[in-house]
């Protein structure tokens, strides 16, 4: 869920040369020969969609050879698997500057970036299979997540990280949920989408689609565990010191201090939750680091 600069400046054209440059049989010249203007309008058509949020809307036999022709619809995705991610090929450096992009995985904000994925997948969409813009940076899991999925409607649209950017907007939200249920947990941390007042609801179904496709409720939750332990200890030399009073005003220092650079993360998120309840603030904090 975080936005990224495009980390590289190549076009999609401009990737097809440079996987085609060298080492290429007369059989795979011949079958890829054609491709490289349908390839250049795809990306564009592509461009266009995602600025506009309507990928489902695109006629996935516009991406691929037509008539269909599945020795050419291999040679395409194979530009990628063997020209582009092989590292016997000139492609190489521009997978390795989309994979090498800094900080966490722009899809969960959390996993640490290992792998390239298509935003939508080369299978169905092989025109793109190289294409810059639909390459993006992502970590294990939600690669593992993400599968072959593309939308068929406005509301299965995940975030493309190189151009929708909602980090302006606090839009996510922590509830410490207790129960006194003598047969259910006795606390629990739910993270969830809390539309912004300036989101259509276009967009705020878009990012509920993907907190739901990629988890992070259940990641963040996780994530959370160890530090519910940590900010127990440290509460309770403060509410010692000053009661319920004095622990909120520490959670929400800490929960400014966490919202730097980035508001919409699951810290962020927690220490907000945290200091605005009561319960928690006049001692429950010892429950909770207690397990």
């Amino acid at each position: 869920m975080l936005h990224i600069d495009r980390p590289v400046k190549e076009s999609a054209r401009e990737a097809f040369q440079l996987c085609t440059s060298t080492k290429v049989s007369k059989r795979q010249k011949d079958l890829l020969s054609g491709f490289g203007e349908p390839i250049a309008q795809a990306a564009d058509a592509f461009d266009s969609a995602c600025q506009a949020s309507v990928l489902h809307t695109l006629d996935r036999t516009q991406f691929a050879p037509n008539p269909p022709d599945e020795a050419g619809t291999d040679a395409l995705i194979d530009l990628y698997d063997r020209r582009l991610r092989s590292k016997e090929y000139p492609g190489r450096p521009l997978y390795d500057r989309i994979r090498n992009a800094p900080g966490k995985c722009p899809l969960c904000g959390v996993g640490r970036i290992k792998q390239v994925d298509h935003h939508l997948p080369k299978a169905h969409y092989p025109f793109l299979a190289v294409a810059p813009d639909n390459l993006i940076p992502i970590c294990a899991d939600c690669n593992f997540l993400k599968h072959d999925r593309f939308p068929t409607t406005g509301g299965e649209q995940s975030l493309h990280p190189y151009y929708d950017d909602i980090e302006d907007h606090l839009w996510l939200r922590a509830k410490l949920l207790v129960s006194s249920a003598p047969e259910s947990d006795a606390w629990r941390v739910m993270y969830y989408v809390d539309q912004h007042p300036s989101w259509s609801d276009d967009l705020a179904g878009r990012v509920r689609f993907h907190f739901e496709v990629f988890e992070l409720g259940t990641l963040y939750e996780t994530q959370c565990a160890d530090e519910l332990v940590t900010v127990g200890t440290a509460m309770d030399e403060v509410f010692l010191a000053g009661g319920e009073v004095d622990v909120q005003a520490e959670l929400t220092s800490w929960m400014h201090i966490r919202s730097k650079p980035r508001q919409n993360n699951w810290m962020a998120a927690l220490y907000r939750a945290l200091a605005e309840n009561p319960w928690y603030c006049n001692g429950g904090f010892r429950a909770v680091a207690a397990g």
